[in-house]
């Protein structure tokens, strides 16, 4: 769990990557049932599973709601591509890793910032040091909404770089 600090400095957007997995549907479901779905079996599924435990998982939360059949293939097919993700393949080596995990802070203005975080993993690389954070898109536009996602990461990123007294950094994983 990560605990809450001291205040939040103005973000920098430009530090939140973009990373988009290649779709070989581009005509795939979306929304927010989807994109429920999809988020679902990435936090509840070993990082390294096999394509029949994803496809279980995926169709136990479809169940619960009341997903499609389309749904629950693109679902499926979307959580094995991303899992085939260099970032993703580094958080499933990461010894330290957290998902779905409640964040809440206050900024100095009293402005409280809370989320939950996708995912968040430690790194020990030449190049970086600290805690990775992930959150997961299922947009089929990204662009409209980019600023609002790379605000809401930064926000997460800051505070989970002040709880932990580690760096930090942040990505968008558009999947």
């Amino acid at each position: 769990m990560f605990a809450a600090g001291a205040s939040l400095s103005e973000p920098d957007l430009a530090q939140i990557q973009l990373e988009k997995i290649s779709r070989a549907d581009v005509e795939r479901p979306s929304g927010r049932r989807f994109g429920a779905l999809v988020h679902a079996v990435l936090a509840a599924i070993d990082l390294d599973a096999s394509a029949d435990e994803i496809a279980a998982v995926a169709q136990a939360n479809a169940r619960l709601i009341d997903a499609t059949a389309e749904e629950l293939d693109a679902a499926v097919a979307t959580v094995r591509t991303a899992l085939q993700h260099p970032l993703m393949q580094r958080a499933a080596r990461a010894q330290t890793l957290r998902r779905e995990t409640p964040l809440q802070h206050y900024r100095e203005d009293g402005t409280l910032i809370e989320g939950l975080v996708d995912l968040a993993f430690q790194e020990r690389t030449p190049e970086f040091k600290g805690w990775t954070v992930v959150d997961f898109k299922t947009d089929r536009e990204i662009e409209k909404a980019e600023n609002k996602y790379r605000a809401q990461v930064a926000a997460y990123v800051e505070a989970v770089r002040i709880a932990t007294a580690s760096s930090a950094r942040g990505f968008l994983l558009v999947v």
